[in-house]
């Protein structure tokens, strides 16, 4: 539990008594919602995630976060935040946002007895929104569910460039690595063998293995 974090930290959380605390960044559309910073404790907390001091506010009972996993596979496991009790308000704005790949850093903190923190928390979770459901007209309010994948996802995703002319023009104007690659799809290449090419503008192929990149016998 303790790999890579704070000394403070970990002496917390080796101790008898432990008050860890989860802090949550969600980083919506700047345009629209912007990053969202909660945790599972009361009260606001502010500490720099790095991007300066910034406040983090209490959701209680209210935020859930499912356990992390960890494996000996690179493997990229999912994670589940819940956010209960919601009017239906802020339910219907949450779910026009373009919620889809936008990032999701989990950290981990724990609380000295005064409340306070007893050092920066550290991240123990990197990944990307790939759902997100409501549940309206509960008693207690609504629901939001984000279900999100870890960063390693990526590896397995297709990222749609395709090995070709057009597809290297488009990044990289006046490139011409592919250039020919139409030309060579179809090519027969004779190795080390005489072949013979009737007509104007042909080109023969000498059957002298040492002219065809074998090295020649030195006496």
């Amino acid at each position: 539990m303790s790999r890579g974090l704070a000394t403070q930290t970990a002496n917390a959380y080796s101790s008898t008594h432990v008050r860890p605390i989860l802090f949550v960044k969600i980083e919506f559309d700047p345009a629209s919602a912007g990053t969202i910073r909660l945790h599972n404790g009361l009260g606001t907390y502010t500490w720099n995630d790095g991007s300066g001091s910034v406040s983090w506010q209490g959701a209680g009972d209210l935020g859930r976060v499912s356990a992390i996993q960890e494996g000996d596979k690179i493997s990229p496991y999912n994670i589940e935040l819940t956010l209960s009790g919601l009017n239906s308000t802020i339910t219907a704005e949450a779910i026009k946002e373009k919620y889809y790949q936008r990032p999701i850093t989990v950290y981990v903190g724990a609380l000295g007895d005064d409340d306070a923190l007893v050092a920066t928390p550290e991240v123990i979770w990197n990944g990307f929104i790939d759902t997100m459901d409501a549940i309206w007209g509960a008693d207690e309010g609504d629901t939001l569910r984000l279900v999100a994948e870890s960063e390693l996802a990526s590896f397995e995703r297709s990222n749609n460039l395709l090995f070709t002319n057009a597809q290297q023009q488009s990044e990289h104007t006046g490139d011409t690595f592919f250039s020919h690659l139409q030309e060579m799809e179809d090519i027969t290449l004779h190795w080390g063998k005489r072949q013979d090419f009737s007509g104007s503008g042909g080109t023969r192929v000498q059957d002298d293995e040492s002219r065809n990149g074998d090295p020649e016998e030195r006496n």
